[in-house]
């Protein structure tokens, strides 16, 4: 049982909304002018807050970045409810601060299931501080790694409505963005020197999942960008304020790729059915050992991104001397995918790509929420 205020000037919707949290079990607050109820926040702070955008005096929006400004409440989960339904409503309150975003009408269990997931959050944060990191590399160039690493990171959105940013460390300019058309204003070549959650927070791109982006620049830099620091500094942020991480990381054996395999909490490399992929594995899993990298739970993906397949299974099994644990077939779905911007995951279909990444988010999401 949880203690929640909800805040609207619809006092029929408070009241039915109010109606469905008291059947979930939890202990309601209900609060119509906006003003006083930012006020009761402050001065009892709840478990948890729903918020209506559209209020007089002070708007949703208002209530959540204040908030979020107060140290005393920054932790304080907030699901948005309101008749408001387009994309660019669900953004602008992820960005001003709220955790969740819900469209009315709302059936109770569905706001039961999203109450009860943003307490599960809050009382898991308690027990486990720091988020899981996953790394996807390569060196061979049209693996997929990109594809994979945006899918990846979609359906653990999806899978566990938990916080979820993808991190983009290719120096050769972003496809990530590109993947689900999004437009990055900025990239981590505009961090600041004194880096922290907020200047971060500012710099990431949100899509309509909910799913956070740290995008690459738009133009290629060197090779060595970003910096060991810099890296280091970016991922343990992250840590502390996401669920999980997903970093696609440079195809260059640079400060950021060391970086970004060895804070890893899980690693996934991904190869493709052709002799060249393989042997360009092999060497970069003996430059690993050689640098003396300590990479965490290592897994291979044998993604196929195009019709043709040169080598079986066994066969790059062989090349590697270790078990592919993760098999991708050729989808046909891909290239529509990629040409409409949305990840494969994030629709209803069935096909090799977003079978296999879900079943992957799934099996991750249970294990740290086992954990938890």
């Amino acid at each position: 049982m949880a203690r929640i205020y909800v805040i609207d000037d619809d006092e029929q919707l408070l009241r039915m909304v109010g109606l469905m949290l008291e059947r979930g079990g939890h202990t309601v607050t209900l609060i119509s002018n906006p003003v006083d109820g930012l006020e009761q926040v402050r001065t009892d702070k709840p478990d948890l807050l729903v918020l209506d955008v559209m209020m007089p005096n002070l708007s949703g929006h208002d209530i959540s970045r204040e908030i979020r400004g107060n140290k005393h409440l920054e932790d304080l989960p907030i699901l948005v409810l309101t008749a408001r339904s387009q994309e660019i409503d669900r953004t602008t309150a992820l960005k001003s601060g709220a955790d969740d975003y819900l469209s009315k009408p709302v059936t109770s269990q569905e706001l039961i299931e999203r109450v009860d997931g943003l307490l599960a959050k809050k009382g898991g944060q308690k027990k486990q501080e720091e988020g899981v990191v996953v790394t996807l590399f390569g060196f061979r160039g049209g693996t997929g790694r990109t594809t994979l690493a945006v899918n990846l990171a979609a359906a653990l959105r999806r899978v566990s409505q938990q916080e979820v940013c993808l991190v983009d460390l290719s120096p050769t300019g972003s496809q990530t963005v590109m993947h689900m058309r999004l437009q990055a204003r900025s990239s981590w070549t505009e961090l600041p020197d004194n880096l922290d959650w907020t200047a971060l927070k500012e710099r990431l791109v949100i899509h309509p999942s909910g799913l956070r982006v740290l995008a690459a620049p738009a133009k290629p830099v060197s090779p060595m960008l970003p910096s060991e620091e810099n890296t280091r500094t970016i991922l343990d942020i992250l840590r502390h304020q996401m669920a999980f991480t997903v970093i696609d990381a440079p195809n260059v054996f640079s400060p950021a790729f060391v970086t970004a395999v060895s804070a890893a909490d899980m690693t996934l490399h991904v190869v493709t059915p052709e002799v060249v992929s393989v042997q360009t594995a092999v060497q970069l899993n003996r430059l690993i050992t050689k640098a003396g990298i300590t990479v965490k739970r290592k897994s291979h993906i044998l993604n196929q991104p195009t019709p043709e397949s040169q080598l079986p299974q066994a066969a790059v099994e062989r090349g590697l001397n270790t078990k592919v644990s993760f098999l991708i077939g050729y989808d046909t779905n891909q290239s529509r995918a990629m040409s409409q911007g949305v990840p494969l995951t994030l629709t209803s279909a069935k096909s090799p790509l977003p079978t296999v990444i879900k079943r992957m988010a799934e099996a991750i999401w249970q294990r740290v929420a086992t954990q938890g």
